[in-house]
Formats: C-alpha cells, sequence, structure tokens
C-alpha cells in the first residue's frame, strides 16, 4: 500500500500548542526523513556544553530570544555536519567578521580580516556579507528533512534559503498549521497540567502567541512569494489534522 515514498524537504510552520511535535514526528516516519526541532537540537547543545550550546544558554537563562546568527549556526550544524562552518549568510557583518577573525587565528588560515576568505568562513564587503562556497549537506539530510521550530524569523528564512538552495536542495514545501487562539490555549493549559510546563502557563503562552503572529506573518508572505506556502486547518483530533497534511503532501511529491 504504501509503495515507493517520495523524500520531501519541509517547514512546519504553526503557534506554540498548534501540534506540530505529534505531525512532525508523522511525517518523518512516513516519508522517511529526519524531523528536526531546533527547540530540541539547542537543549541537546547547552546539555552537552558545546561552545554553541555555550554562546546560547546566557541567552536562555535570560529568559531572551536566542539570536538569529546562533539559531542558524545550530541548523547549520545539523544539516551540513562539518562542513557548517561555510554556511554563514545573512547574519550581521559586524558580528560574522569578528568571528571569522576568530576563527583564521585559530586555525592559522592567515586571511587578512574582511578581505579574504577560504572554506567555511565569509568575505565582507561594505554592509554586506558574501558566504563562502556551498557547503555540503550530510548524508541522512540530502534527501529530505522536516524542520520545526525554523525559520522563526525572516532573516532566518532568508538566510537558509540562499545557503540551501545553492546546495541544490530547496524546500518544497511550507506547511502552516492554522488553529484559532481559544483552540491553541485549550490545549497549552491541557498540556501545562500535564507535563508541568512553566512555559506554558496562560500569560506566558498569550505573550508567546502574540510574538508568533508578529513574527510569522512576514514568514507567511515570503513563502507564498514563492509559490511554496500551504496552508492547513490545524483543528481537530492528531488523526484528522495529519490526514489533511498527507494530502497536500501526496499532491507536493505527486509524479
Amino acid at each position: 500500500m504504501r509503495g515507493r515514498v517520495h523524500s520531501v524537504r519541509v517547514v512546519l510552520l504553526g503557534p506554540p500548542g498548534s501540534g506540530k511535535g505529534t505531525q512532525a514526528a508523522r511525517i518523518g516516519s512516513r516519508y522517511r526523513v529526519p524531523a528536526i526541532s531546533t527547540g530540541r537540537l539547542l537543549d541537546a547543545e547547552i546539555a552537552a556544553g558545546s561552545p554553541l550550546g555555550r554562546r546560547a544558554e546566557a541567552f536562555v537563562r535570560a529568559g531572551e530570544l536566542v539570536p538569529d546568527e546562533l539559531v542558524l549556526d545550530l541548523v547549520a550544524d545539523r544539516l551540513y555536519g562539518s562542513t557548517a562552518a561555510a554556511v554563514v549568510d545573512h547574519v550581521p557583518a559586524t558580528a560574522r567578521a569578528s568571528m571569522d577573525a576568530a576563527l583564521g587565528a585559530s586555525s592559522g588560515a592567515g586571511a587578512g580580516a574582511g578581505s579574504g576568505a577560504g572554506a567555511g568562513t565569509s568575505v565582507v564587503s561594505g554592509d554586506t556579507l558574501t558566504a563562502a562556497p556551498p557547503a555540503t549537506p550530510a548524508a541522512d539530510v540530502c534527501q529530505g528533512f522536516l524542520l520545526d521550530g525554523f525559520p522563526r524569523t525572516l532573516a532566518q528564512a532568508e538566510a537558509f534559503d540562499a545557503r540551501f538552495a545553492a546546495a541544490g536542495c530547496a524546500l518544497d514545501v511550507v506547511l502552516d498549521l492554522d488553529v484559532d487562539e481559544s483552540t491553541v490555549l485549550e490545549r497549552i493549559r491541557r498540556r501545562a497540567s500535564s507535563e508541568d510546563r512553566l512555559d506554558d502557563d496562560e500569560e506566558t503562552a498569550r505573550r508567546r502567541l502574540k510574538v508568533f503572529a508578529e513574527r510569522t506573518a512576514p514568514l507567511r508572505a515570503y513563502y507564498a512569494a514563492s509559490g511554496i506556502l500551504r496552508t492547513v486547518d490545524g483543528s481537530g483530533t492528531p488523526d484528522e489534522v495529519a490526514a489533511r497534511l498527507e494530502a497536500v503532501l501526496a499532491d507536493v511529491t505527486r509524479g
């Protein structure tokens, strides 16, 4: 019945409490691609005490959003493995220039700051950041993946597309789970009572929903302009939502 399974490259959008995690796991299993949660990746990096995790932990402990450049580094490391250092598009030129300078000093690259760069570094010209040649995707994501929780900002989306499209692995579809606020808040209340999550109290949940709505509007417009945005009704049972998502994905992978 299953037959040949086409690989897909998917971004799953949706507010907190929309069921992204549940649906991401189902899609990953169905299409045999890794379902990659940036939240889980970040938790793992912090727990491991990695350089990236140590840089991000200060923001997490302060209750602040992790900056775009750190999130991009996190995703790049997962998707590109040992060649992740090349994925540096669309981050602030001043921040990246200083990071490149440190990298060059430690590796003995000998490149002048702001002049040239070898593989895995970037070139800054005026206010523009130009990345090194495209990185090579890790083996398990070459034929497909699902990203849950990324991108969250327009800058992240532009950076990701610039790098991954250049590597021959552009996104196939962006699935936007549409769930009304009252439904989401009810789901979050149930989750808070069962999982005892501190970030699921109603005041925090409403604030997160507001931020999500503000940041997602530009993302929706960006992906709609690319012709890959598909809005899916996220209400109902997990099975009902999964059936709607599968109908969209079947259409995307048909042929």
